[in-house]
């Protein structure tokens, strides 16, 4: 197996104990393009599930599921999905989650296995509070510690909530989006498709957010 070079030997080991806490399979569905990003982030998946028997990767081709393609937005490729096993993500990666993103992407993993550490009532209530299907994208840049973090947080409200779906989006790859959305600075966070909001926020400033205005 090809290690990937995102992944150092420290990094490994931090990953391991991470991911000695998955109590539930957890499946990652790549859709790659024909570019270097997407050779990177599959070098990188094959890579990670080396690290636990419970992470199992899939990568389809183009038009290999339709329904699947829709639902992760591939005309922003190389997009990843986390999820259960046989379940459509609602958590996905557009782009590699290279630097402080790699945080978000393990917490992804460790929500949708039951490693993560339980949200606080009033948390999920708010997040509850969603009625109506929400696509939010937290775009990024790899080295924004803000920008992990919210990605972590919209991620876990999507985990908790099958109406919401949550996307990071790194922007340095996807210059028309960033174009259309007059993006100058990260994060921004785009909301069934139109710029909601910008800059960081705690866990409990976005879903009382989402829950009174979405």
């Amino acid at each position: 197996m090809e290690k990937s070079p995102l992944i150092s030997q420290e990094l490994q080991q931090q990953l391991q104990l991470l991911l000695d806490r998955l109590t539930a399979p957890v499946e990652l569905t790549c859709l790659p393009g024909e570019d270097e990003k997407s050779r990177e982030m599959t070098c990188f998946l094959n890579h990670l599930v080396s690290l636990s028997p419970r992470l199992s990767c899939r990568v389809l081709a183009p038009g290999q599921e339709p329904e699947l393609e829709a639902a992760m937005d591939g005309s922003l490729l190389p997009a990843t999905g986390v999820g259960a096993p046989g379940e459509i993500p609602r958590m996905i990666f557009h782009g590699v989650p290279g630097g402080k993103e790699i945080t978000a992407f393990a917490g992804a993993i460790l929500a949708a296995g039951g490693g993560a550490k339980p949200l606080d009532r009033a948390t999920l209530r708010d997040i509850g509070k969603v009625k109506a299907p929400l696509d939010i994208r937290v775009c990024v840049s790899l080295g924004c510690q803000h920008c992990a973090q919210l990605v972590s947080h919209a991620q876990r409200a999507a985990w908790e909530n099958p109406r919401i779906t949550a996307h990071m989006v790194d922007a340095n790859l996807y210059p028309a989006l960033v174009k259309a959305h007059g993006i100058t600075r990260v994060p921004v966070t785009l909301v069934n498709g139109k710029a909601a909001f910008s800059g960081g926020k705690t866990m409990a400033e976005l879903t009382t957010l989402l829950a009174r205005t979405f």
